[in-house]
């Protein structure tokens, strides 16, 4: 397996760090870039296992890079339970992996998923005699845990800030933008919450391309939208997650930030808050080295990181197609492209740049031991044999699930999918069961960036004649 890599950095890229800062990890020192994910700073130093399963002890290593699993949880500064794709890195942290015994790198504790090949009815064990029960509790419980309690005392409260306004749009990607954008041009106020550090969601990725008016990349739209300036009147927040709406009338907005909080009453409220990216269904698919394309996306094209190569992709849809072809832009050794599509001027690109391309056949399993080293490829037709691509990364795509949640503690309407599983039930014009609660973008099941920033500018409209009706 190649060694990680770091690479130039592409010119126009959304995502800028500083000078190069040293930190320790476990005891030995490391550094990385002030500013960039400390999941990629570990990444590029050779760190492959991030922490262990709770139950079987499996190998984690990051799989979405969006903070939106726990793959990449790490003790930061004698705090357990850290995103480590979410924690910018900066100098003098103390950085431990929190899960294994007697660590992580080497878990005795991973036997247990020798013992127990099929199924480990953990609630079941030790439970003939209360005696044996009592004596074994502690030890599973410590077997089982994730992380040692915090170091020290918790931070003192942070101040609450009230506030009434008459617009929030919850989530600042391709939908909540360009929602946001139609209340700024309209001369509305809105307040624009944010989750992560940088407003933009999918636009950040490298390989999104916007259709129509003049097709652009993501990252020129992402440019043109993200200067505060192209937004009068809105209140961009980011770093600040909305974790409840509680649904009286008018709704109230609770979002927590780092060392603030923030409660408000709007009259309306958009919600644009996305999807969770998901990888398909195989053996072993939870394999560090396994990972979703917008994760492979963010590492190699945003930050320059290459964890291992060659790259193993699958997926048929133009934007791991893209992916694929962006990956070779920047020198990336391919392994193959795993998909069912055989036309269309993408596909062509590949087979012109002499990319093996596998089709009719399906991921059967990830094989390795703490990385990747192999997929076993299966075929639609049985009387094939078995195939296997030699690799060191795999990219698998799979419908994104969308982040509906807020929606139904709201009181709106969800129903399930056929693609990605429940999301919220919207009219044509981004109105849900609510009257003032509108919804765009992935979380309603627009297919892509450019179906979304369509459906945003649709339900700020919608809201703003439904404002202009209010007395």
């Amino acid at each position: 397996m190649a060694t990680a890599r770091r690479l130039d950095p592409l010119p126009n890229t959304p995502f800028q760090y500083g000078p190069k800062v040293d930190f320790t990890f476990e005891g030995k020192p490391f550094s990385g870039f002030a500013g960039e994910p400390l999941a990629l700073s570990l990444l590029a130093g050779g760190v492959r296992v991030f922490g262990r399963s709770i139950k079987y002890h499996r190998p984690r290593a990051p799989m979405c890079l969006h903070a939106h699993c726990s793959s990449c949880l790490m003790r930061v500064n004698g705090r357990p339970n850290v995103r480590t794709c979410d924690t910018p890195c900066v100098a003098g942290l103390s950085v431990e992996r929190q899960t294994g015994w007697p660590g992580a790198g080497f878990d005795l504790l991973r036997a247990i998923d020798v013992v127990y090949p099929e199924e480990l009815r953990h609630h079941e064990l030790f439970t003939s005699s209360s005696a044996l029960s009592r004596m074994a509790t502690p030890y599973v419980r410590r077997m089982s845990g994730a992380g040692e309690l915090p170091s020290g005392p918790p931070p003192l409260a942070f101040p609450v800030e009230r506030q009434s306004v008459r617009v929030v749009v919850i989530g600042a990607g391709p939908a909540g933008l360009s929602a946001a954008r139609r209340l700024s041009q309209s001369g509305e106020k809105a307040v624009l919450f944010e989750a992560d550090a940088l407003a933009g969601g999918r636009l950040l990725d490298g390989a999104t391309r916007i259709e129509g008016d003049g097709d652009s990349t993501g990252w020129q739209r992402w440019k043109a939208w993200s200067d505060p300036a192209t937004l009068p009147g809105i209140e961009l927040l980011c770093r600040m997650p909305v974790v409840a709406i509680y649904p009286g009338r008018p709704p109230t907005v609770v979002a927590v930030g780092e060392d603030r909080a923030r409660i408000v009453q709007p009259q309306r409220v958009i919600l644009c808050t996305g999807s969770y990216d998901q990888l398909p269904l195989f053996g072993n698919n939870d394999l560090p080295g396994v990972m979703t394309p917008r994760a492979l996306d963010r590492m190699v094209l945003g930050h320059g990181v290459l964890p291992a190569e060659p790259v193993a992709l699958v997926g048929d849809s133009d934007e791991t197609l893209r992916l694929s072809a962006r990956l070779l832009e920047r020198g990336v050794a391919l392994a193959g492209v795993v998909t069912r599509r055989r036309d269309g001027p993408l596909v062509g690109a590949l087979q012109d740049k002499k990319v093996p391309l596998v089709f009719d056949r399906e991921v059967a399993r990830a094989r390795g031991g703490r990385w990747i080293h192999e997929l076993e490829l299966s075929p639609q037709r049985q009387r094939e044999p078995d195939r296997l691509l030699d690799c060191a990364l795999c990219v698998a795509e799979a419908p994104a699930a969308p982040a509906f949640e807020l929606g139904h503690h709201a009181g709106c309407r969800v129903f399930f999918g056929s693609q990605g599983g429940y999301r919220i039930a919207i009219d044509d014009t981004g109105r849900t069961s609510r009257d003032d609660i509108f919804a765009a973008g992935h979380c309603a099941g627009a297919a892509d960036v450019t179906t979304a920033i369509r459906a945003g500018e649709r339900a700020a409209a919608t809201c703003l004649e439904s404002l202009a009706h209010t007395p």
